[in-house]
């Protein structure tokens, strides 16, 4: 469509909105205190995520039972969790069709049917609930599934690096770039562990989709370093960095407040099921935000050297 309104001579211009001008900032000059804050975060996160052990993960990967009941009437969520944390089973995870309301499927560490049934007889005697299937997911298949996600992450983060390495030419661009990436998930599953959420396959999904997020931003930050590069042959590594990031701020700020305030309203209004998976990319996020600008970028001169600028 440009090319055609450009062909045409209909369009001469393509102006951008910009809610800051080109700022000047030294985000250099303050990397290492950017350092050292990441690692205490991530020393503070990691270290709750290790002290949970296996309470960290849930049904999928820890093994457990899923049951699916159906009731005679529709029954509104709230209530139904209610039920489960008057027997002690608030941690249960619920989950309502939402193609038919009728229906929830309960994800539990123990077997506990002949609880919940019991349980649903008495809080909801005039609306029948029937079990329609049940199914056990042992600790073993949980283990298996533990590993296949881990192994999701560390090969995406690798099949990343590969291609950063081979789009910029430069290894270190690589490595800032999927240190970085690491920096977000980690501090993502820390804050998980923080707030007593926990690990499941919806999470291992938020992880790769912050990873994506990440390197989106940090690759328009790398393109623009590369551009300049060309236009500046005379200039520092510092200086290109530091001009590069300033000059791509606006489109930062304007990208992540779209996300984060679609995030956040999935974080109010998704429910109970969707809250865990918002919370972990409203985290996740805000983390790639802050280590595309301080960690990413300023680690290509910390990888680079002092040798004379060569990109």
């Amino acid at each position: 469509i440009f090319e055609t309104l450009l062909g045409l001579k209909l369009l001469k211009g393509l102006p951008m909105l910009k809610i800051v001008g080109t700022p000047k900032f030294d985000y250099i000059k303050i990397r290492w205190i950017c350092y050292t804050l990441s690692i205490a975060v991530l020393a503070v996160g990691m270290g709750a995520y290790f002290m949970k052990g296996p309470d960290i993960y849930g049904v999928d990967f820890r093994g457990g039972q899923v049951q699916e009941y159906k009731f005679r009437d529709a029954v509104d969520a709230k209530d139904v969790r209610a039920a489960l944390a008057e027997i002690n089973l608030g941690n249960a995870s619920v989950q309502q069709l939402r193609d038919d309301p009728k229906v929830f499927i309960i994800r539990t560490q123990e077997e506990v049917t002949d609880e919940i049934s019991k349980k649903f007889a008495t809080a909801f005697k005039d609306n029948k609930a029937e079990i329609i299937k049940i199914d056990k997911v042992g600790p073993s298949v949980g283990g298996q599934l533990r590993t296949k996600a881990l192994y999701a992450i560390v090969f995406s983060m690798l099949g990343i690096m590969v291609y950063v390495a081979f789009r910029f030419k430069h290894w270190y661009f690589a490595l800032a770039g999927v240190i970085a990436l690491f920096h977000d998930v980690f501090v993502a599953m820390g804050f998980m562990a923080l707030a007593g959420r926990e690990m499941s396959l919806l999470i291992v999904t938020a992880l790769l989709t912050i990873a994506g997020f990440s390197i989106n931003d940090t690759i328009v930050i790398y393109d623009r370093i590369r551009e300049n590069a060309k236009l500046n042959h005379k200039m520092s590594l510092r200086d290109l960095i530091n001009l590069s990031v300033n000059q791509t701020m606006s489109r930062t700020l304007l990208t992540s407040f779209t996300v984060l305030v679609v995030v956040a309203v999935l974080y109010m209004f998704g429910g109970e099921v969707l809250n865990d998976f918002a919370f972990c990319l409203l985290v996740g996020f805000m983390s790639g935000i802050y280590s595309t600008v301080f960690i990413a970028s300023p680690l290509i001169l910390l990888f680079h050297g002092n040798k004379k600028r060569s990109l």
